[in-house]
């Protein structure tokens, strides 16, 4: 699984990041359907059960480049009394180049690998919206929104992305890069969406329901205007 995905582009060039914890909200009593402890629940486990996710992408004007997405999931952790689902994950991101390819002056095979160790807090009374969409239309979404929507990826196998969008950048957090042999790079960032990959459009919509409940329960959801 793939805790939250942000962009990037092709030899390396990965960024992450992750949700900030929020004070701890009060959770507001449920109509109906599971209690706020059995649903955070309910998250932890499929999110922990994923085990590692991996896919690759080819770009249609880039043919003969493969980019591998290992990510391995440390831990997820959700916490009903504050509302919040910590979690942290390692991503690999290996470019491999087509046959024949010389690398700039200057430019270091190491290069092609990096490494981003992510942690994050996410708190659900901070979300908006939650919607599940394919990696492939996110991935391509995440090219355009770089200014690359000329670089259409193909993503193998098909997997699903579980999204949680805000009117503003609530969802910040810290990451650790380490591109080949270079010394590590730490930084905080923050972002208006958050994604979870997950290896199934079922699973996905699974932890989607939940995740809407959790939102629900925690105060979260659309913005409401005052007057």
């Amino acid at each position: 699984m793939r805790f939250r995905l942000t962009t990037v582009l092709a030899f390396g060039l990965a960024t992450a990041a992750w949700g900030q914890q929020s004070a701890p909200p009060q959770a507001k009593a449920a109509d109906s359907g599971p209690s706020l402890a059995a649903t955070m629940q309910f998250i932890q486990e499929k999110l922990g059960q994923t085990g590692k996710i991996a896919w690759i992408e080819t770009i249609a004007k880039r043919p003969g480049m493969i980019i591998r997405f290992p990510v391995t999931p440390a831990d997820a952790m959700a916490d009903p009394a504050s509302c919040s689902l910590y979690t942290t994950a390692t991503v690999e991101t290996t470019v491999e180049l087509p046959k024949g390819t010389t690398l700039k002056s200057g430019a270091n095979a190491d290069d092609l690998h990096t490494q981003i160790v992510e942690t994050s807090t996410t708190s659900f009374k901070q979300i908006e919206k939650i919607t599940v969409e394919k990696l492939q239309d996110l991935r391509n979404a995440q090219y355009a929104g770089a200014g690359h929507p000329d670089l259409v990826v193909d993503v193998a196998p098909p997997l699903f992305a579980v999204k949680l969008w805000a009117s503003t950048a609530v969802f910040t957090g810290h990451t650790t890069t380490t591109k080949g042999s270079q010394a590590p790079v730490e930084k905080d960032t923050a972002e208006k969406t958050s994604d979870f990959v997950l290896p199934d459009e079922e699973t996905a919509n699974r932890v989607a329901k939940a995740m809407s409940h959790a939102m629900e329960l925690c105060g979260g959801g659309p913005k409401k205007e005052l007057f």
